[in-house]
């Protein structure tokens, strides 16, 4: 079979990255809760012991349906702690009768063999986060039970029989942990480890405001763990890093890098959004956690999703089309060869003090 003729006779452009082609994944992400057993450094929702805010399951249900209906296919689940909030097997089990992928992102730590029982066959992966060796983990985590305790979850998953992976945050200091972490995920029977970028938000601006990675680091880090997999071989954990060539998004057919308005207000919105974020408040917001609420697209539950899609396409498209082109003209003016997109579309959203319907500083599409 001819996979690569199958696949761009499917319509992909296999120039593109996965996540921006047409064909590509869609994604829900979704936050029902900020409540936390743990306080981290790094944690981009600031999410703690102390934050009483959740969504509630029967809102969540309705808008999966809706969203499934356009196009979007893949629900992951992060916090906050996931574990804690009560709705989580429940709308788990929904999303996957409505056929969503399903996965939630953990620390670990309230795993044990009769939840891991409970979240057996309505969740397709498990992401375990993992700071690095012990220490370098109790120390972001803020506990020195972290470790020990994430370990016992990873057992309790691979013997319930759930693929899990471990997800490691880069920063501008720790890509030399990466050697380490590739063997802890081997050694646990991890599928793989996601490594993605610290990102500039939360408790992470105010913690570690100096440890946002770079090209550098993006570029290093995917050089040792291509070494690393190599090294190993067949069967060892694959590898996802959350950073991307700047110039596979600018040669894309990313329809938000159109030149035509008229283009960019009747491309099919999950195309145009591969992902859409559910805040615990309910605001629904593109791209990434924290993006600017002036450009959110309403509340779940105060109108249908189809009619708040197509209301902030008519408004909002054209000046988000400028400030991604903006972001991709500051990147390249700097070097960077790879880059964090959605956390440098954060990045430039906050800097440029996006206002309701117009980007500031003379930055227009």
């Amino acid at each position: 079979m001819d996979t690569a003729k199958t696949v761009r006779d499917a319509g992909y452009d296999l120039s593109a990255p996965f996540l921006l082609a047409p064909g590509g994944t869609r994604i829900i992400q979704i936050q029902p809760t900020l409540r936390c057993n743990l306080r981290c450094a790094h944690c981009y929702t600031e999410s703690g012991p102390d934050r009483p805010e959740e969504i509630s399951l029967e809102s969540l249900e309705g808008f999966l349906s809706e969203a499934g209906s356009i196009g979007y296919q893949y629900v992951g689940i992060s916090g906050g702690e996931p574990l804690l909030w009560k709705g989580l097997e429940d709308l788990l089990g929904f999303a996957k009768g409505a056929g969503f992928s399903t996965s939630v992102t953990t620390n670990g730590t309230l795993l044990d063999a009769n939840r891991a029982a409970r979240l057996f066959g309505c969740v397709d992966l498990v992401a375990v986060s993992v700071d690095g060796p012990p220490e370098e983990h109790a120390a972001m985590r803020g506990s020195q039970t972290a470790f020990p305790s994430m370990c016992n979850g990873l057992s309790a998953l691979r013997d319930a029989g759930i693929p899990f992976v471990l997800a490691f945050t880069l920063t501008r200091h720790n890509a030399d942990q990466l050697r380490w972490l590739y063997g802890f995920a081997d050694d646990v029977g991890a599928l793989g480890v996601n490594v993605h970028p610290l990102c500039d938000h939360g408790a992470a601006s105010i913690n570690l405001s100096d440890s946002v990675p770079d090209s550098i680091e993006f570029k290093v880090s995917a050089w040792l763990l291509a070494v690393l997999m190599e090294q190993r071989g067949i069967g060892g954990p694959a590898v996802t890093l959350d950073a991307i060539q700047r110039t596979l998004v600018e040669k894309s057919c990313w329809p938000m890098l159109a030149k035509d308005d008229d283009q960019l207000r009747t491309a099919p919105f999950h195309d145009l959004m591969p992902s859409l974020i559910i805040e615990p408040d309910g605001c629904i917001v593109p791209f990434i956690y924290g993006f600017p609420r002036a450009w959110s697209l309403g509340f779940i539950g105060q109108n249908s999703l189809l009619a708040s899609t197509e209301a902030w396409q008519a408004r909002y498209i054209v000046p988000v089309a400028g400030l991604i082109q903006y972001t991709l003209e500051q990147l390249a003016g700097v070097g960077a060869e790879y880059v964090d997109l959605f956390g440098e579309i954060l990045t430039a959203a906050k800097r440029l003090h996006l206002t309701s319907g117009k980007v500031e500083h003379g930055v227009s599409h």
